[in-house]
């Protein structure tokens, strides 16, 4: 009996492990050097700076309907979170999928997109440490080719930072969800989505204190109003409101629709959201974004709007669409508009046109303002464009961006160009008042040798002014920047990389300069190593409008590995 079980159970597991199907993603990241703090003050100092990251995902195919995906992490310390050493931190993300022709199901951790993010979009960016993903169970299921229906019931917490320049999350809630959708599509009417999301959050005490204490945040300033208290005295939540800690419930109707209709592609998405204020009653707020895209005159062009107004709720389990360029320059990223998903009004368009299959032109303008509240001025759509520096403008936070760029082949298709110029424009007043103005002109090209080998420059200058406003708005002290960065890259047979880097910020008569080299080696098509040695100046690394502040780094070395197996 006990020979025919053994056998029994080995072809089991013969016809399991014939359908089984594995392969690996390793990444490695060490650094060690110094790194440089204060860099944007008069007395930068600089700290001893460390980092060891290694993440390995699994990719598990069982048959044809069931795939595994496992994330597991050992950092000491990583680059930005929490460092992860003991067996019961290092596994970082997991799910277990089931799929056939009418039904997909995901067991673990649940990364879903729902219309445009509106309502529900969990993500993981591991470069800015950013996961808002909830544990739990979601489902889709075909009725019918053109009729799906959805749902999920999760729970997780969300951590996040309250500054950028924070290395650790600091603020941290717990989330539950319970989420239903319909799908539904035909030719004549276009693509309907319609979704409900019933979500509870958990702030502790320690967390609303926070809230409360950050004034110049529309969520801390209601609650420091509704309590009749200031900042200062935060820790007197309890005796006036009447509770340490909240539960907080809301309760998202989202409907989003597309259309193709001849040369317009259009796109609606509203979401209906009433929520309960920190420690207060149910309000409404709904958040909106619609696109078109057509073609006139050979050029494509696309017009984005947004407007989203939930200024009391904290934003975790949605992620919408930025309505905002965010480009590829070094020196451009460093300066980077901050999104309000509460509050804020903003419009993009997009214009690309292709001359002769070899020069592309491309432009965009960005513009966002928040609403008006309280006892503002008016403002309208053409202050915005114009970007007055006047006092009325200040408390709507207005921003403006302007990039034009020309790209394309030329010689014989041997050197590629890009040429672009960027204007940035933002008024902000926060806890710290001020008015920011940047020009930067960024540049590539691409030389093609013989052989395979290559030559890539990217050349950018920029001229900065951020201008210091005392609390009636008048000018307390200006402050000029000039900033040179260039990089050259020599690539050899496609399988070595030599990169030698140059970064140059001019302030106040003063010049400070970061010089680097990377070395990369392309071990085969599926694995690679690069080794960086001198320093870096920091900036902001974003996602979706999630920004992470990478630190300075001076005089030290970066490893990193990358392989495929």
């Amino acid at each position: 009996m006990k020979t025919q079980m053994a056998i029994i159970m080995a072809q089991i597991f013969g016809i399991l492990f014939s359908q089984l199907e594995m392969n690996y993603s390793y990444e490695m990241k060490y650094g060690d050097g110094k790194e440089v703090r204060g860099q944007a003050s008069n007395n930068p100092y600089t700290t001893d700076y460390s980092y060891f990251e290694n993440l390995l995902d699994i990719n598990t195919y069982l048959g044809n309907n069931i795939y595994i995906y496992t994330q597991l992490e050992y950092s000491n310390p990583p680059l930005y979170g929490y460092s992860r050493t003991g067996i019961d931190s290092i596994l970082s993300t997991y799910y277990v999928e089931y799929s056939n022709d009418k039904l997909n199901m995901k067991l673990g951790d649940i990364y879903e997109l729902y219309g445009r993010g509106l309502s529900f979009y969990t993500m993981q960016d591991q470069v800015i440490d950013y996961n808002n993903s909830l544990k739990g169970l979601s489902f889709n299921y075909f009725i019918r080719n053109n009729l799906k229906i959805s749902g999920l019931i999760g729970n997780g917490e969300y951590a996040f930072r309250s500054s950028p320049t924070n290395r650790k999350t600091d603020y941290k809630l717990g989330t539950n969800a319970l989420f239903g959708s319909i799908d539904y599509e035909n030719q004549w009417s276009g693509f309907f989505h319609y979704s409900y999301l019933k979500q509870e959050s958990f702030l502790s005490s320690d967390l609303i204190t926070r809230i409360c204490s950050e004034e110049y945040y529309e969520v801390g300033k209601e609650l420091n109003i509704r309590a009749d208290i200031d900042a200062l005295s935060c820790t007197q939540i309890p005796d006036t409101l009447g509770t340490d800690s909240d539960n907080i419930s809301s309760k998202n109707h989202n409907f989003s629709w597309n259309y193709v209709m001849g040369p317009f592609d259009i796109h609606m998405d509203k979401s209906w959201i009433y929520y309960d204020k920190i420690h207060g009653n149910e309000v409404f707020g709904s958040r909106f974004y619609t696109s078109l895209y057509t073609e006139l005159f050979e050029t494509g062009i696309t017009y984005e709007y947004k407007n989203y107004y939930t200024p009391y709720l904290i934003k975790s389990l949605s992620n919408p669409p930025i309505v905002y360029r965010e480009g590829s320059s070094i020196l451009a990223s460093r300066s980077v508009h901050s999104i309000n998903f509460g509050n804020e009004i903003g419009h993009q368009i997009d214009l690309n046109r292709n001359i002769n299959g070899k020069l592309n032109i491309f432009a965009n303008l960005s513009l966002s303002h928040r609403h008006q509240m309280g006892d503002m001025e008016p403002i309208g759509l053409l202050d915005i464009l114009s970007m007055k520096d006047e006092n009325e403008m200040y408390e709507y936070y207005p921003f403006r961006q302007i990039y034009l760029e020309i790209n394309g082949w030329a010689l014989s298709e041997r050197l590629y160009y890009k040429a672009g110029m960027d204007r940035f424009i933002e008024f902000t007043v926060l806890n710290d008042s001020k008015n920011t103005y940047v020009t930067t002109i960024p540049t590539q090209w691409v030389w093609k040798l013989t052989d395979g080998n290559s030559l890539t420059m990217y050349l950018e200058t920029q001229e900065k002014t951020v201008k210091q406003l005392s609390s009636n708005f008048t000018l307390s002290y200006e402050t000029k920047y000039i900033n040179n960065y260039s990089s050259i890259s020599y690539s050899h047979l496609g399988k070595w990389i030599v990169t030698g880097y140059y970064d140059q910020e001019v302030k106040d008569s003063k010049t400070n300069t970061w010089l680097g080299a990377d070395l990369s080696y392309k071990i085969s098509s599926e694995t690679q190593v690069s080794l960086f040695y001198g320093s870096q100046k920091g900036g902001l690394v974003c996602a979706n409008g999630i920004c992470a502040e990478q630190p300075g780094f001076e005089d030290g070395v970066k490893i990193t590995f990358r392989s495929l197996f």
